[in-house]
């Protein structure tokens, strides 16, 4: 794996031919993944506001242009500099119909009901004025089984109720946002305090099935790769049941 980058707040690192990852490490490790897709780029999550450069410069260091940056929920540090990156680049900004509102300011994710810390907390960052994303103009909304380029939407909510994950056939790998993580190389499904509807995340796992991933991309930790890794997915899940409680992120 080649590093393109390194500083204290962040690294870019070459995963395979066409696929980047962007990780921050502040406030928490938080990745985006960059995808060449027929000489266009995608974006996969957008990370932090704060990140905005970062995010730009690696795109011209890569020297291909930005056409989509697709969102696979609308917290903050998933959705924070897609608005500015769309308007440096042109890029079309894409979600999930459910998480649009949040993106573009007219709603609120501490308005829905969920786990009473994790509406405390939603409610909490609502009143400091960090839960939503800088406004985005114009994204378009999308649903299950919708392209973005060559990426397919699925449909896997629980942690937000737009929450998606898009599979690569290219790449036979799953884009998982927050819905998984692989801390430390553990991989878990993310039962975190900011995750709204724990039962109905579980249920989204099932999608995966449908999927020969050999390649699992998350918004927190290293990719994770495996012969049989939506099997390791639903494994996770499975786990889940059997667990209580929750983590930080």
């Amino acid at each position: 794996m080649a590093v393109l980058q390194r500083s204290f707040g962040h690294r870019v690192e070459q995963e395979r031919d066409g696929l980047w990852r962007i990780v921050f490490h502040l406030p928490t490790s938080t990745n985006c993944w960059l995808m060449d897709d027929k000489g266009e780029l995608t974006l996969i999550d957008a990370g932090c506001f704060w990140n905005t450069g970062t995010i730009f410069d690696t795109i011209k260091s890569i020297g291909k242009p930005l056409r989509r940056i697709a969102i696979t929920h609308a917290h903050p540090d998933h959705a924070g500099a897609a608005g500015e990156l769309a308007r440096r680049t042109g890029a079309q900004v894409f979600a999930h119909q459910l998480d649009i509102p949040y993106l573009t300011g007219k709603s609120s994710l501490a308005e829905l009901e969920g786990k009473t810390l994790s509406h405390a907390l939603h409610r909490a960052a609502h009143i400091l004025g960090v839960l939503n994303p800088p406004i985005v103009y114009g994204p378009l909304a999308v649903q299950e089984a919708d392209a973005i380029g060559s990426l397919k939407v699925i449909h896997t909510p629980g942690h937000t109720p737009g929450g998606v994950s898009f599979w690569s056939e290219k790449h036979k790998a799953l884009f998982v946002g927050d819905n998984a993580s692989n801390r430390f190389s553990l991989l878990s499904i993310n039962m975190s305090v900011f995750t709204l509807a724990r039962a109905q995340l579980i249920e989204s796992f099932e999608k995966y099935q449908d999927y020969d991933a050999r390649l699992i991309l998350p918004g927190h930790g290293r990719a994770h790769y495996s012969q049989d890794a939506s099997g390791d997915l639903l494994r996770s899940a499975q786990r889940a049941h059997h667990t209580s409680g929750f983590r930080a992120f």
